[in-house]
């Protein structure tokens, strides 16, 4: 089986649990506060890796208390540090509330850039897809970032993830003209399609003429609805985690398993893993998706 490229972050988190999240300077309430080893990268080749799929991680770790802190638990996680910065790594802090809702404030470093060296390593013919983060294209490098994946000439799955809103619009049609499949939250959506539209069916509609892809677009507790070959809203319990999410999916698609059944599959994977996390195991979804490929 060939590689999927995922090319996102790795950085520290500090996570603070509040009944509510406050609106404006309203008091708030906090529950629990940790300090996690999180980023898009990070979460999605911990998934690759426990599934014992090959993959590539592109996810720089720069210097600092943070870029040591975020080094050792990769080491801890048999994770790849394929590419080192001398810039300091950032970190960001998130705010959850009780329902999964959350607010985040990011300290960009230089886990968010692009070095080209890294390509120099980079075998083309081993490399079967990219799924690359929103957060990657707001560091430095986006050209050549941009140039690489042109280059690769491989599927695209693109997730805005929570930089949705902050996206240059030239760097997006750039992207778009590389037709990427685009998995997003309605809000990523929203502003992706330049707030043409306040319909989510519409909005899907006008990214799928962007990109000529399929366009995921989470709904919450509606779903996750399905612009492509074929439309569809697939009831889904609401998993504020688009990014593991999505990187669930793309793993079930290198498998070979159709849309539909990789969403559903993503959708019963993302549920376990916040209702069952003490109990589940990696195994499981192993024995789950080796059952959907056998019905294909």
């Amino acid at each position: 089986m060939k590689k999927i490229l995922i090319i996102g972050s790795a950085h520290v988190d500090f996570v603070s649990h509040v009944n509510k999240l406050p609106q404006g300077n309203e008091e708030f309430n906090v529950i629990k506060q940790e300090q996690i080893i999180s980023g898009t990268g990070f979460k999605a080749a911990d998934v690759f890796q426990h599934f014992d799929f090959p993959y590539e991680l592109y996810a720089p770790i720069g210097t600092g208390i943070y870029g040591e802190t975020v080094e050792a638990e990769m080491v801890a996680h048999n994770l790849p540090i394929n590419v080192r910065t001398e810039l300091v790594n950032g970190c960001t802090y998130h705010m959850v509330d009780e329902e999964g809702n959350q607010t985040y404030f990011s300290v960009p470093g230089g886990e968010y850039n692009f070095d080209m060296s890294f390509v120099q390593t980079l075998e083309k013919d081993d490399i079967h897809a990219v799924l690359i983060y929103g957060e990657m294209l707001s560091g430095e490098g986006v050209v050549d970032l941009l140039n690489i994946l042109d280059d690769l000439e491989k599927p695209i799955y693109f997730v805005p993830g929570e930089f949705g809103d902050q996206m240059d619009e030239d760097v997006f049609r750039a992207l778009c003209s590389l037709n990427p499949i685009l998995l997003l939250s309605e809000t990523d959506a929203y502003y992706l399609s330049l707030e043409k539209y306040h319909d989510f069916k519409l909005t899907a509609e006008y990214l799928h003429t962007m990109t000529s892809s399929d366009v995921l677009i989470f709904k919450n507790d509606e779903g996750v609805y399905c612009y492509g070959d074929e439309k569809f809203l697939l009831p889904c319990e609401h998993v504020s985690d688009v990014e593991l999410q999505a990187a669930v999916f793309v793993l079930a698609q290198l498998a070979g398993v159709d849309v539909k059944n990789s969403m559903a599959f993503m959708c019963d994977f993302a549920q376990k893993l916040v209702h069952d996390w003490d109990d589940f195991t990696f195994a499981e979804g192993k024995i789950r998706l080796a059952e959907i490929i056998a019905q294909k």
